[in-house]
């Protein structure tokens, strides 16, 4: 990290951490979210029955069970295919599997897919080297310091440059400062993880087809496996970022998972050459086990011990294929985890890590078990709930700010602000009305007022434009007490794209209304990151200087106050929701 992306990255964490402060942007702004429907993916996987593919519909129901106990794993979603047919698709709670969603890093294995049809097209090799191919770019001390820097050490995670994600949150052109980053040891010796190594092969994409990574493989890979209402965010020159950004439904994904399992083919037409696939999930690297039990292909993690192949992404995104039984598992989940420290792979293994027969008899009870199982699972499958007497302290009620803290409280979950680029204006007041036979809660910040219709027991689904950024969220709640007896109107809003999860409580005192918030992944991860931020000679510096401290309790105690924020209000009138 140079001087000034230091100084940049010093100025957002300030900005980030003063709650007093609504968040200015340090970049402009720009709405890049497009709305994305709910709907049915095209050329959909046939279906099978468990058994008809050697797997008994009581393990599979045992494995979304075991799954969904896990507390500190956030399934979102699972999708368990073999041969090519879906054999169970579950979604937990509010989650839906007709939502693209946020894969992280899940899409750079994507990425490195356009740059197998790059090679297969013989316009690009293994061993171009980055500095020529951005030769109008590179100065004399760029191809001097990168004169050994490869395409493949960019597909194997071996630059060695230092340029990454939290720095990229304060430039305007990454090429540049990606060019113009120090090394860390000598390209192609170490295994360093870093998603501008990915952004870089999206870009080179887009200097050898002249056009963007999206449009390319739209036309190379998604337009012919039925693969629809795909969204890749783009950096500040327009560029897909390659390494996170894409939101995809699951059975798409699962597309191309199944396109590696099948080494390139797709329903008996190549798309990408074997040789490419069988190099793109060989072991190139070997990252640090505390990492997980993976080692690196070409943008694909690959299993140690196993015969297998990892799409994956941070918080729980994932496209794991078992080779030599054929199974591929597609989940999403909001997990605190980075790599594959979860026990998610743990169950998995212990599941599908061996081997099955090729059928088993049908099991119509046990198919029965496992269909209630799934819809037990999800809230969707709920009764609706009527307005009871514990709502009436809530209903038709205005309450304004009181709280200078308010400044940096928003609908928005911080992570996305922070990952959009999307800041609240802060908080002005909330209301609680009806629309229809539901609570609406009416969320009122500086420059926008969003109005969600509640569910009790089944959630309402409700499309926000959140400053130009288009979000699914469902909202579901209940009015209940709390320990000292005061009424409190819990509400959950899953945004479906994402794995975040925003939750407010409104608690009625006689004073007015307190307001509690928090979201998920939250408090634990921001810590967790900020911990292990301040234990290194990078970033202890502007960590101490933008937040004051450095110590580990005083971490959290910053960490709280942005992530689960305590805000007051005062009542305005009543009958005063609009």
């Amino acid at each position: 990290m140079n001087l000034s992306t230091a100084s940049r990255t010093y100025q957002l964490l300030t900005r980030i951490f003063d709650v007093r402060n609504a968040t200015e942007p340090f970049l402009p702004s720009g709405a890049e979210k497009k709305p994305l429907p709910l709907r049915e993916p095209q050329q959909p996987f046939p279906r099978a029955t468990p058994e008809a593919q050697g797997i008994s519909s009581d393990h599979i129901r045992r494995f979304l069970e075991e799954l969904g106990r896990g507390g500190d794993r956030f399934m979102q979603d699972v999708l368990i295919l073999r041969h090519g047919q879906v054999l169970c698709g579950a979604s937990y709670d509010s989650q839906v599997l007709t939502a693209p969603k946020h894969t992280f890093s899940a899409c750079k294995s994507v990425t490195a897919l356009a740059i197998g049809l790059l090679i297969d097209d013989g316009i690009l090799h293994l061993e171009d080297k980055v500095a020529d191919l951005f030769e109008d770019l590179a100065t004399a001390a760029v191809r001097r310091r990168f004169k050994n820097m490869s395409v493949e050490d960019l597909l194997t995670m071996r630059s060695g440059v230092l340029f990454s994600e939290p720095e990229a949150l304060t430039e305007t052109d990454w090429i540049k400062a990606f060019l113009n980053s120090s090394l860390k040891g000598e390209p192609g010796a170490e295994f360093h993880y870093n998603s501008l190594n990915t952004y870089m092969l999206s870009a080179i994409v887009c200097r050898k087809t002249g056009k963007g990574l999206l449009p390319f493989l739209e036309e190379r890979l998604f337009g012919p496996m039925g693969i629809t209402d795909v969204l890749w965010e783009k950096c500040p020159m327009g560029i897909e970022k390659g390494g996170w950004g894409l939101y995809i439904r699951p059975e798409d994904i699962a597309k191309l998972g199944q396109l590696v399992m099948d080494n390139g083919m797709w329903q008996g037409t190549r798309l990408i050459s074997q040789e490419f696939i069988q190099a793109a999930t060989t072991a190139h690297a070997t990252p640090p086990p505390e990492l997980g039990d993976f080692n690196y292909g070409y943008q694909i993690w690959v299993g140690r011990k196993t015969n297998a192949f990892l799409f994956n992404g941070m918080l729980g995104q994932n496209v794991l294929g078992f080779r030599d039984s054929g199974i591929l598992l597609v989940t999403n989940a909001g997990a605190d985890t980075d790599y594959q420290e979860s026990r998610y792979f743990e169950i998995v293994d212990r599941y599908f890590g061996g081997q099955f027969p090729d059928s088993l008899p049908e099991d119509p009870q046990a198919t029965e078990r496992l269909q209630e199982t799934v819809a037990a699972l999800s809230s969707y499958n709920h009764p609706s709930l009527p307005l009871d007497a514990q709502a009436e302290p809530f209903l038709h009620h205005s309450f304004e700010v009181d709280d200078p803290k308010a400044a940096s409280v928003g609908l928005l979950p911080v992570a996305l602000q922070a990952l959009h680029n999307n800041y609240t204006a802060g908080l002005t007041s909330i209301a609680v009305s009806v629309r229809g036979e539901l609570p609406e809660l009416i969320y009122r910040e500086k420059n926008a007022t969003y109005r969600l219709p509640v569910g009790l027991g089944r959630p309402q689904i409700t499309q926000l434009d959140i400053n130009g950024d288009v979000y699914q969220v469902a909202a579901s709640g209940r009015f209940t007490h709390d320990e000292e007896e005061r009424p409190v109107f819990y509400i959950k809003l899953a945004f479906l794209e994402t794995p975040s999860i925003r939750i407010i409580k409104l608690i009625l005192t006689p004073e007015g209304l307190l307001l509690r918030q928090t979201e998920t992944p939250g408090v634990p991860y921001v810590f967790k990151k900020l911990r292990r931020a301040a234990d290194t000679a990078l970033y202890k510096p502007l960590l101490l200087l933008a937040l004051g401290g450095t110590e580990e309790d005083y971490l959290r105690y910053k960490t709280l106050q942005l992530i689960s924020p305590e805000i007051s209000l005062r009542p305005i009138s009543q009958n005063n929701c609009q």
